[in-house]
């Protein structure tokens, strides 16, 4: 009973000092604080809008009739686009479109109105940049529907011509119908399908930084490893690993609460899921993000390591959380690769439970995989510090 209430007191105050050399420490302050709350609001204002709308278009109108102008109208009647300069001219358009006035151009070409009164297929021209793919669809899809609605509007007309009553020729210009509805983003809003993937990356590299640059700090003022007392036995080991832990974990609880019911309810990012699930699944991503921090204190000597090589691995790891890329199209041992870290359990757990309105059972192979991480990185850890252990002790004998 004595040895319990001496481990907990120790913990405790472990806990207690790793707080305050956190605290007095303005760079880690900055990661874990700064950073956690400015850059879910750059992003999330950034992404607020969720669609693009109005895109700069170019109408190079090269047949002036009645069903151009028709087709004029529809087009910038849509919420995709704005047609904000009509020419003749192609080389004209294109020299707007290089110089970034415009986004896209439309082309009507000069036989347009003949080939439909000829009964031929008449085409619209599109130009986007496919580089940019989110102005590309806005163009693209502006486009597409407006021309497939006026060929419906014609084929009915012809159709009204000849007698056949109007039910009749709505349903013989459009025999199969087609309905589209999207799933858990219906808007295809840009920031309801990045955030979630976003606020996850945001926990996991501020958590990985913060301990970085103190374990980085530490190792500058001579310690030989951040979790490695000058002498101390293995349950002592043990004690410091739960106690800077714990540090951790009580900063990261709120910050949690933030990130994913705070942030997601303030800009309407998608919250189908209960709160519960989402703090349930919140608890493994962060202790295995703690736990992998403290792993990758092994290798950093100085402050400044922490941050180029953990900056390095964003961009990465966004990628191989399998949200932007399907996991089953990755290259070989890619996959692999993406279960090393907890930022690629924890988006597709958060996708289910947020955006999907699944429960903990639903994220239940993503909720295991981040336990066994927690566990396998504490064992790591573990071994390190007892053989860093065993090499001080021999040393200091």
């Amino acid at each position: 009973m004595n040895y319990i209430k001496s481990a907990l007191k120790e913990i405790l105050q472990l806990c207690g000092g790793e707080l305050r050399k956190i605290f007095t420490d303005g760079g880690v302050m900055l990661l874990l604080f700064g950073a956690t709350l400015i850059y879910p609001l750059i992003y999330s204002f950034t992404y607020a809008p969720e669609v693009l709308q109005e895109t700069p278009v170019a109408l190079v109108n090269q047949n002036d009739s009645k069903h151009t102008r028709e087709l004029k109208r529809m087009l910038d009647a849509t919420a995709e686009i704005d047609i904000t300069m009509e020419t003749g001219s192609l080389q004209e358009a294109e020299l707007s479109f290089y110089e970034g006035d415009v986004a896209g151009i439309i082309l009507i070409p000069e036989n347009f109105t003949s080939n439909l009164y000829q009964k031929e297929a008449a085409h619209l021209a599109v130009y986007a940049d496919a580089s940019y793919m989110m102005l590309y669809k806005q163009v693209y899809q502006a486009a597409a529907f407006t021309s497939q609605t006026l060929g419906k509007k014609i084929e009915v007309k012809k159709r009204l011509a000849k007698g056949t009553p109007t039910e009749a020729a709505i349903k013989k210009s459009n025999p199969v119908a087609f309905e589209s509805h999207g799933l858990f983003n219906p808007q295809g809003g840009y920031g309801s399908y990045a955030m979630p993937a976003i606020l996850v990356l945001v926990l996991q590299q501020t958590l990985l930084l913060g301990i970085g640059m103190r374990g980085g700090t530490d190792r500058e003022l001579g310690a030989k490893h951040y979790l490695l007392p000058q002498k101390a036995s293995l349950s002592g080991a043990l004690r410091i690993i739960f106690g800077k832990t714990l540090a951790y974990l009580l900063l990261y609880i709120p910050i949690s609460f933030y990130l994913f019911v705070v942030v997601m309810r303030w800009f309407h990012f998608p919250q189908a899921g209960d709160p519960s699930d989402l703090f349930i699944l919140s608890i493994p991503l962060t202790l295995a993000s703690i736990m992998l921090g403290f792993l990758f204190t092994t290798f950093f000597k100085n402050r400044e390591n922490s941050m180029i090589f953990l900056l390095f691995t964003s961009v990465p790891l966004i990628f191989l959380s399998g949200f932007s890329w399907p996991v089953e199209s990755f290259p070989f041992g890619f996959e692999a690769l993406s279960h090393l870290f907890p930022s690629s359990a924890g988006i597709q757990g958060l996708l289910k439970i947020s955006v999907m309105g699944g429960t903990i059972k639903t994220a239940m192979p993503e909720f295991i995989e981040l336990w066994t991480m927690v566990i396998a990185f504490f064992i790591i850890n573990w071994i390190i510090v007892r053989v860093k252990m065993k090499r001080l002790n021999a040393a200091s004998v």
